[in-house]
């Protein structure tokens, strides 16, 4: 091998890694559970009121990403992830001067919710679009180790956020931690570009024509498979939102840790959100879809039935970590089951609009479970209600989940 091809194929590993790093930072949203508790006792949010603002963030970042694909299909990936850092530190920023004000939940919902969500909606499809193409042959590894630092964030931030807390106070700590994250993001911004002319696009035309079925979005949201890849999206995210919601409450209202420990141990769940990618990954090509679809259903009743029943210790490490393990496997089922049933072609405009099933179960999951555990007074009634969910979604995985409804409306 030449020293030029040596060159660019061991260069183009950068971008990968410059997009996990950039998802490290995207990824912070994970770890609003750490800002929920001083944010309530500094503004005298509910505890359903607290909820809120991780809920809009979500449904905005996953509304925002079809429009995020265009934009970067026009624009490129540079401007499109600057112009999502400028907001993201924007809303961080607005949020904290609004915190003292009469109307701070309200203004909350705005600037953190919907300005810094639409951020992240926009900065996350660019390193996923620019991993795709240099790495056309290896798409599933690239994309896989791009959106691992998503999962991972929790690891590395929910402790910065905690401490930052402790040292600055809430307020100061998201003007601080905002600002910082910003000025990471637009930097990383400047290292996406997608490959010259060459070798690269004449793989990546090799593996587009190597695809069996290329639907186009129209044609794709008639489906009834679509429906039914949505669905399953949404309930199988639906129990890992209601656990990151409730990680840090549940370690310092139940099990009496410390916000510091209870920030640790949201790090810790925040591996098995990492894990669960490249694993459920695999088990999607190695397994058929229905039977990948199945086995994470299978393990979210079993985690979710698991803490409706019993709140010791160890029942609520288990299963928080199956329930975060099954989260992040979804964020791999779903675009790769995408791509099965739909084609390469139209890909990154029909993950967007698969992706909606995250924003709402976003949306939906954690007030449902604030709602519920305020209501019932415990923390088993989110619980039971995801375990009932799931069996919902075993039954649609196993009757609908089957290539040969790609045409059925």
């Amino acid at each position: 091998m030449r020293g030029g091809r040596l060159y660019d194929v061991v260069s183009r590993w950068v971008y990968p890694a410059v997009g996990m790093a950039a998802n490290l930072v995207l990824g912070t949203i994970y770890s609003w559970s750490v800002f929920r508790r001083p944010l309530e006792d500094f503004c005298g949010w509910s505890e359903f009121e607290s909820s809120l603002p991780f809920s809009v963030f979500l449904f905005s970042f996953a509304a925002t990403m079809p429009f995020g694909g265009r934009m970067i299909a026009r624009h490129g990936p540079q401007l499109t992830a600057a112009f999502g850092a400028v907001l993201v530190w924007a809303g961080w920023v607005l949020s904290s001067l609004v915190f003292p004000m009469r109307d701070s939940l309200l203004l909350t919902l705005f600037f953190y919710g919907v300005v810094a969500g639409v951020g992240v909606g926009l900065y996350y499809g660019a390193p996923i679009a620019v991993s795709s193409r240099w790495f056309p042959e290896r798409r599933g590894l690239a994309v896989g180790l791009t959106v691992l630092g998503f999962g991972l964030s929790p690891l590395i931030t929910a402790p910065l956020a905690a401490h930052s807390i402790l040292q600055l106070g809430v307020t100061s700590a998201f003007a601080v931690l905002g600002t910082a994250f910003g000025v990471l993001l637009a930097v990383l911004s400047r290292l996406l570009r997608f490959p010259e002319v060459g070798e690269v696009q004449k793989r990546a035309t090799e593996a587009s024509r190597s695809s069996e079925r290329d639907i186009a979005p129209d044609r794709m949201v008639r489906t009834e498979l679509f429906r039914a890849l949505w669905l399953c999206y949404l309930l199988g995210t639906f129990g890992g939102f209601i656990a990151i919601s409730l990680s840090a409450k549940y370690c310092i209202d139940v099990i009496g840790m410390t916000p510091q420990a209870a920030a640790a141990m949201t790090g810790l769940f925040a591996v098995f959100n990492g894990a669960g990618r490249p694993f459920f990954g695999y088990l999607t090509d190695r397994l058929s879809a229905k039977a990948a679809a199945l086995f994470s259903f299978v393990i979210l009743l079993i985690a979710s039935s698991t803490m409706a029943l019993s709140s010791s210790v160890a029942a609520f490490v288990a299963s928080f970590s199956a329930l975060w393990f099954v989260f992040g496997g979804w964020l791999t089922i779903a675009p790769s089951l995408t791509s099965k049933f739909f084609g390469l072609r139209h890909l990154s405009t029909n993950y967007g609009i698969v992706f909606t099933a995250y924003g709402a179960s976003a949306l939906l999951a954690p007030p449902i479970a604030a709602y519920l555990r305020e209501s019932f007074g415990n923390y088993a009634a989110p619980f039971a209600t995801t375990a009932a969910l799931s069996v919902i979604g075993m039954a649609l995985a196993a009757l609908r989940l089957r290539p040969e409804l790609e045409g059925k409306s």
